[in-house]
């Protein structure tokens, strides 16, 4: 999205407002649905991504994956705080305000746009870590506690932020936020100065096929193997508790066929809830991703002014769909967590029936 908001916002600051007001007007149209639905999951996923991190630290960093969570709402939460200013800036109402000292498109593509690559990256890899350390739990299940460690993790977590981030330090010296003359509102306001930077422009290219292409189809294809490989493994093991209740309930032994089926359960509950957080991931992602293929290709597609409309609303529309992802993970551990939904409970007042057992 970020080479066509910048088209976006070149439109709106253009010096010859007559020839493209028709455009922005055309534009704002084509952004309507796209902003409301961000503009409601935004905040949503600010609050839920909020409570997710209270609770994870409430429940204390003992355990891996509530580690890998934890980092993963911190990634989505920043991803919903950026994307609700990204997209408050686009509302006509506050971008064509008089009383503002600054362009809010340009400053929302300075301070919003440009990280989201960084984040959404992020947040693909370390929901990869998440479904590959499920996978050596089922594959390796004596040995992965000594090869996924609490240190492991943590290093790990670490590691994918700095290497999310290195590649975007460069657009530093690509852009800058300062004072600059609008012929057509004979005005001098706040907006997006372009540096001319060579190096850094060629820099940039080569992160984008590096960090935007790359990371991303390596992460996604990490997440989609390893989810149908947890969905087989979780079938299966469904088929195999039904199959020992039916022979339970024609036995005598149905209190130790319990204790077998019940040191799994925590386990399985652990997996669906990691294949429902990586199937969200995908069916909210695989479009960005398409077209991150496709734009890596034929790198023309986004250059193209003719296209400019559909590609906006296009990109839009998988931004929204990123955003409703990073806001629904609250209510898949409400769901399906037990030991989540307590914390969450005891955190707002409320007490379970079994919290004193």
């Amino acid at each position: 999205m970020d080479q066509n908001i910048t088209n976006y916002t070149n439109l709106s600051g253009s010096a010859d407002a007559a020839a493209t007001v028709t455009g922005v007007e055309q534009l704002d149209h084509i952004l309507i649905y796209p902003i409301l639905c961000i503009l409601i999951f935004g905040p949503l996923g600010i609050a839920t991504n909020i409570t997710n991190i209270a609770i994870f630290i409430k429940m204390g960093l003992q355990e891996t994956t509530t580690i890998s969570m934890l980092a993963l709402a911190v990634c989505d939460l920043i991803c919903c705080i950026l994307a609700t200013w990204t997209y408050v800036c686009f509302v006509p109402a506050f971008r064509d305000s008089p009383y503002l000292s600054f362009r809010p498109e340009e400053v929302a593509s300075e301070t919003g746009i440009i990280f989201r690559p960084y984040l959404t990256r992020t947040g693909a890899l370390i929901t990869a870590f998440i479904t590959l350390e499920r996978c050596l739990c089922v594959v390796l299940p004596m040995r992965v506690k000594n090869i996924i460690t609490v240190r492991v993790t943590r290093i790990a977590m670490i590691t994918i932020y700095v290497i999310t981030a290195s590649p975007y330090i460069v657009h530093i010296f690509q852009s800058k936020l300062d004072w600059k003359f609008y012929p057509h509102l004979n005005k001098t306001l706040v907006g997006r100065v372009h540096v001319k930077n060579p190096t850094a422009y060629a820099v940039i290219e080569i992160n984008s096929y590096i960090c935007g292409f790359f990371y991303l189809l390596f992460a996604s294809g990490i997440i989609f193997l390893c989810t149908i490989f947890l969905a087989v493994t979780l079938f299966r093991t469904s088929r195999w508790r039904a199959s020992m209740r039916k022979q339970t309930e024609n036995s005598s032994s149905g209190k130790s066929g319990d204790m077998k089926t019940g040191g799994t359960r925590k386990e399985m509950r652990l997996i669906k809830m990691v294949v429902i957080i990586a199937s969200l991931f995908i069916v909210c992602n695989t479009p960005g991703t398409v077209v991150i293929f496709i734009t890596a290709v034929t790198p023309e597609y986004l250059q193209t002014i003719q296209y400019l409309p559909s590609t906006v609303l296009l990109k839009s529309c998988i931004f929204a769909s990123e955003v409703i992802n990073q806001s629904v993970n609250f209510f898949v551990y409400y769901t399906i967590g037990t030991k989540f939904k307590l914390v969450f409970r005891q955190m707002i007042g409320f007490k379970m029936k079994n919290a004193s057992s």
